[in-house]
């Protein structure tokens, strides 16, 4: 009993898997197409199949359905279904030969391709990795038989960029060049045709309607080049692009021998497939610059004759600093300034800051992230101290009034006024007069002594 459930657990989820896988493989289908128009070269269209003149018939197959409205230049999706064709031969005429009639082969685009025969059918089934574009399809006798065995080369690349229409210039998609973006590119162009190509879900697919198109490629094989133009944008600024892209690149075919009469070769067809993620510009876009900050130094003052340089230091990292300073928008010689990193450090230097006017001016330095940093600085003249030169000139005043002071004192000593002098004459008499008499009374007390 425990063995059935557990049976039957793995059943569902063996179920559930299934669904889910199913899902995925159609949501492939749905995402990507491989869109090919099919032209029947030589053959008479019928209701169901066509018929190629004493060869063969062909009929066309959609899964298990064959497809009634079978016509030239019809276009088929072989992502959507699994394709093709079964082949009915006609009985040819007997000519009488020995060796009897040629049999008939399979010739796509001028290539022969064996057909596999199952239940007595001849089967040939369009493979999506094999074909694309327009496929010229026809049924031909030949005596030849050739056994065609087919690699497939993939070439896997992937490719990103923005591709630059502004103002409805010409984009040139240079076949010498071998970088990611330009690889991409070339997946898409050819350089013997023109090719349009018209957004499907995401991406881009091929189209023979200009008027639905999105762009337009132009191939110039003689100047290995082709021109990607948009068309169709409109007021679309800009458009991304991305999917999964498969081109045919070409063929090698290697001879393998002949055994019994039947040529063995070996066809290795080569494919490009490009995993892109193109951004279309069309309009050009303003870029407001990336604005830093000075940390130090803005709005500064430089004073002439007394300031000595003048530094400024900038948020930005010192590696982005391009060697573009600008004062008033006017790009300042290097021999004008240093430059160091810490963040990014400006030293406009004092011989060049003597050379600007009194006022105030703009500085603006540029980093290579499309950021700058503006700020405003000050050049001032040097300003006279008024209370030091009022204090000089009363200290001047005082030393000349002292002076005249003395002058005076010494013209008044010498040169006294007439009054003066009066007494001056009478007190030198008087004392003098008093030693005369001082000394005869000595004198007459001296003889007296003496007797």
């Amino acid at each position: 009993m425990r063995k059935v459930k557990i049976l039957s657990i793995l059943l569902m989820i063996c179920l559930l898997v299934s669904i889910l896988f199913q899902t995925a493989i159609n949501k492939v289908y749905a995402e990507s197409k491989n869109e090919v128009t099919l032209n029947f070269e030589g053959g008479i269209i019928y209701d169901g199949y066509v018929e190629y003149s004493k060869k063969a018939k062909l009929q066309l197959f959609k899964g298990e359905d064959l497809v009634v409205n079978i016509s030239n230049n019809m276009v088929i999706d072989l992502n959507e279904a699994d394709y093709e064709f079964v082949i009915q031969e006609i009985p040819a005429e007997d000519t009488g030969s020995v060796v009897g009639p040629a049999p008939v082969k399979l010739n796509i685009n001028d290539w022969y391709y064996a057909t596999t025969t199952l239940n007595s059918k001849v089967i040939f089934k369009l493979e999506s990795s094999k074909f694309s574009g327009t496929l010229d399809v026809k049924l031909v006798r030949t005596r030849t038989v050739v056994n065609t065995t087919v690699k497939n080369v993939y070439n896997d690349i992937s490719s990103k960029g923005v591709i630059d229409l502004t103002g409805g210039q010409e984009y040139v998609i240079d076949f010498s060049k071998d970088d990611e973006l330009t690889n991409g590119l070339k997946s898409f162009a050819d350089l013997d045709k023109t090719l349009y190509y018209k957004r499907d879900n995401e991406g881009l697919l091929a189209t023979d309607n200009e008027s639905e198109a999105v762009i337009k490629i132009v191939g110039n094989k003689s100047e290995n080049k082709a021109i990607l133009t948009a068309v169709n944008v409109g007021t679309k600024k800009s458009e991304v692009f991305k999917g999964f892209h498969t081109k045919y690149t070409g063929s090698a075919l290697n001879y393998d021998g002949t055994d019994g009469g039947i040529i063995n070769e070996t066809r290795t067809d080569y494919y490009t497939r490009c995993t892109y993620e193109f951004t279309f510009q069309y309009v050009k876009e303003e870029v407001s610059p990336k604005e830093y900050k000075f940390t130090e130094g803005a709005n500064q003052t430089y004073t002439i004759d007394e300031s000595k340089n003048a530094t400024f230091r900038i948020d930005a990292d010192y590696s982005l600093f391009t060697n573009k300073v600008y004062v008033d928008n006017k790009l300042v010689d290097s021999t004008n300034y240093d430059s160091k990193s810490g963040s990014t450090v400006i030293t406009l230097k004092d011989e060049y800051l003597k050379t600007l006017s009194v006022g105030e001016h703009t500085l603006k330095v540029a980093f290579s992230d499309n950021g700058e940093a503006i700020t405003k600085f000050t050049i001032k003249e040097k300003q006279q101290n008024t209370n030091i030169e009022d204090n000089k000139n009363e200290q001047k005043q005082e030393n000349n009034n002292l002076t005249n002071n003395d002058v005076q004192k010494e013209n008044t000593i010498a040169n006294p006024k007439t009054g003066d002098n009066v007494i001056v004459y009478f007190v030198m008499f008087s004392i003098a007069l008093l030693g005369i008499i001082t000394l005869a009374i000595v004198n007459t007390k001296r003889k007296k002594l003496r007797k």
